[in-house]
């Protein structure tokens, strides 16, 4: 194996170690791991947008791409949000990108998560499939309609009396969806730390020194969270 492959996993190893210990407690093993990463990913962000600005601005306007330059000014008038008298000047630049942002978010937005699900709500077919299938659909065809007149007809008396019942089967579905996606996400949490548990186990304890080091380095965090209690 490569020296720089192994350093890579080696530093992987301990910074997946920092940073998993501040679920034990705070320590200054987990700072220096928390504030290399901000770090790292601030520095790798500033590369990147360095890159794009030459790459797609500044070659494109030395190219003949004049209007360019009023993307440039746009952006360079951002940074009078730092000045005491002129600050207001920025609010134009950004006004422009709230609103292409917004605009262009909507479209996608309302076409991905409103349009199609309404087209794909309404070509569910009740009948034709097997039993467990249209059972499916006929109770998510129901909650659809339950939670629809639970949030549109919010006027006196929609809620009352023998109607009552369809605002009940309406928050049992929506709990139900917030409990699901809830457990969607503790599930993919969970994936994430039995993924750097395996890298650990597979690829760092193999290797040279790890089986000597992981107690070394379980010791030192441990006398790093005692220190950081009595502080």
């Amino acid at each position: 194996m490569e020296l720089s492959l192994v350093i890579q996993i080696w530093l992987a190893a301990l910074f997946t170690i920092w940073i998993y210990s501040v679920a034990f407690r705070d320590n200054d093993f987990f700072k220096f791991a928390e504030y290399t990463f901000v770090g790292a990913a601030a520095g790798h962000s500033m590369v990147y947008a360095v890159d794009n600005l030459k790459r797609y601005g500044w070659d494109n306007l030395m190219g003949g791409a004049y209007l360019y330059a009023v993307v440039f000014l746009l952006g360079l008038l951002l940074y009078t949000r730092y000045h005491p008298q002129y600050y207001w000047v920025s609010r134009y630049p950004l006004s422009i990108m709230v609103g292409l942002g917004i605009g262009l978010s909507m479209r996608s937005v309302v076409t991905a998560e409103f349009i199609t699900q309404i087209k794909a709500t309404a070509a569910i077919k009740l009948f034709g499939g097997s039993l467990y299938t249209t059972i499916s659909n006929v109770i998510f065809l129901v909650l659809v309609v339950c939670t629809v007149y639970f949030f549109i007809f919010t006027i006196p008396g929609a809620h009352e009396g023998g109607l009552s019942v369809i605002p009940k089967i309406a928050r049992y579905g929506m709990m139900a969806a917030f409990s699901y996606s809830f457990a969607n996400t503790v599930l993919s949490r969970y994936n994430m730390i039995f993924g750097r548990l395996d890298f650990l186990y597979n690829q760092w304890l193999p290797l040279t020194g790890a089986i000597i080091a992981l107690p070394i380095v379980l010791v030192l965090l441990v006398y790093a969270m005692r220190l950081t209690s009595k502080k």
